[in-house]
């Protein structure tokens, strides 16, 4: 057995535990080719032709945002629409098994083990380490390999072989199982039936006569995964209450008109808003919405079980071992919006914002503080109030599972000054200020750090002027009267000809 890393195995070994790539991204097709190379040689040395895929998952393996990978999750060249043939126990040949190793050298989302019958196997890990073993010396694969400019060396096992596998015991939908679910159709009315043909993908039915048992079963894709639920409901209110109480992680399934199914997502506590435009969650004559449990210890479906093969066998053993990017999942689901965490900034955008290391672990650049969040008060550079380096202590204000990120807020937890300039002053009050910068239609006076009100050039003088640099130049220390104080809209406005002297 043999790994095979872009780097040296020691860098390798000092990243343990971390679930992110080293290899830069201009370079990253380089060492996908080199890798695709490497294991060529291992399988044609060991005279592999074709290969079984085993356990594939969609996403959730290395990440499930949507800003990482490729759309089709790096599958869309190798299979016909719809990811035809990519299940468990899919034997594909050499060449397509290639395809899947390189887009999972390149991150592009979806995962699996490839073997094959003769002992061969490739296993790819979350730190760029490629597992090929095949029961035999293979000095001459190495040796290429290392011409390619990869590092190979022997280990003891690889840490994602099937014996390491956690598993539940399941049933095989089998008659006696479609026998149970018509029941439960004909005593609810209807189930919701999930079917999920890989890992983190879902194709969902609803079931309400007894007749369409045998239709749905025609249509699933060997080896999936199945779990029957409760019906979807058409009591939206009573599922966005659910939502915005957000007690655990739910997958939102949502039916539109006419029978089809959204692209399920993970609830979040904001989907449940109805007074927004466009609210995620839709109502109205056909709609139809439920939601389903995500974390293991949750789902308690009503019968769940396991799609044998065509001799009624039932050969899948689907791992549970829950992926980084799962414990990533889990760990934003914790977080609240309004609590109050700690962080180091690890890395920034030029002006648009910084990421933030929640923790040493799951929570690397998994923050992230934009640079309106950071104070209340002007600054000049982003270093001034969150070098890289600092720790910076900020307020929750969003977390996003699509995007796998917490928005920050530093200046949330600080007290805020127009509040504290509007409840201390009146309209009609005189105060001081200085001219920050003159505009066509009047001047910007600070009446206080951070606090700016406008004098329109109609408020200047008591004649009419063209310019306001006529009156007024930057810097100027000026009296002005309070005009207007807009608390939403955080505006003053302020006149210079009121407050002169009658």
């Amino acid at each position: 057995m043999y790994r095979i890393t872009p780097y040296d195995p020691a860098d390798l070994d000092a990243a343990a535990g971390g679930d992110s790539t080293f290899i830069a991204l201009d370079s990253r097709e380089r060492v996908a080719a080199a890798c695709v190379a490497a294991v060529a040689g291992f399988a044609l040395d060991s005279a592999v032709g074709e290969v079984t895929i085993d356990n594939p998952m969609a996403e959730g393996f290395f990440s499930f945002s949507v800003l990482a990978g490729s759309g089709g999750h790096g599958l869309s060249r190798l299979f016909p629409y719809g990811n035809v043939g990519f299940h468990d126990g899919a034997r594909v040949p050499l060449a397509t098994g290639l395809g899947l190793l390189r887009a999972m050298v390149l991150r592009e989302g979806a995962w699996r083990r490839l073997q094959a019958e003769n002992g061969f196997f490739v296993h790819v890990g979350d730190r760029d380490d490629i597992y090929v073993g095949g029961g035999r010396d293979q000095d001459n694969a190495v040796s290429r390999t290392r011409m390619l400019g990869l590092f190979a060396g022997r280990v003891a096992r690889s840490p994602y072989e099937p014996a390491l596998d956690e598993t539940d015991a399941v049933r095989a939908a089998d008659e006696e199982f479609w026998s149970e679910v018509g029941a439960l159709v004909a005593d609810r009315g209807g189930v919701l039936l999930e079917e999920r043909p890989t890992g983190h993908a879902y194709r969902w039915h609803r079931l309400t006569e007894a007749c369409e048992v045998a239709e749905v079963q025609e249509r699933l894709i060997p080896r999936a995964r199945l779990a029957v639920w409760p019906d979807l409901t058409e009591d939206v209110e009573a599922i966005r209450a659910a939502v915005v109480r957000g007690e655990r992680l739910h997958l939102l399934v949502q039916q539109y008109p006419g029978g089809g199914f959204h692209k399920e997502c993970v609830a979040e506590p904001g989907m449940g808003r109805a007074d927004v435009p466009n609210p995620r969650i839709t109502e109205g004559p056909g709609h139809r919405v439920a939601l389903v449990p995500l974390e293991r210890a949750d789902r308690h479906p009503l019968l769940a079980a396991v799609l044998p093969d065509g001799d009624g066998v039932l050969r899948a053993r689907w791992r549970t071992n829950r992926s980084r990017a799962d414990e990533r999942r889990t760990l934003l689901g914790s977080l609240r919006v309004g609590e109050a965490v700690t962080g180091v900034v690890a890395t920034g955008l030029h002006d648009v914002g910084v990421y933030v290391d929640l923790d040493d672990d799951l929570g690397r650049s998994l923050g992230f503080l934009r640079v309106p969040e950071m104070s209340w008060t002007r600054f000049d550079s982003v270093d001034d109030i969150a070098p890289i380096g600092r720790e910076v202590r900020a307020e929750i204000i969003g977390v996003d599972f699509a995007r796998e990120q917490v928005s920050l807020s530093m200046k949330a937890l600080q007290p805020d000054p127009w509040q504290h300039y509007a409840d201390t002053h009146e309209c009609g009050d005189t105060v001081s200020g200085t001219v920050t910068k003159l505009v066509p239609f009047g001047a910007f006076v600070q009446v206080e750090e951070g606090i700016e009100g406008l004098v329109h050039i109609s408020e200047l003088v008591d004649h009419d002027v063209e310019y306001p640099q006529e009156v007024l130049e930057g810097g100027d220390q000026v009296r002005v009267a309070i005009l207007d104080m807009d608390r939403q809209r955080r505006r003053i406005l302020l006149s210079l000809e009121r407050a002169q002297p009658q």
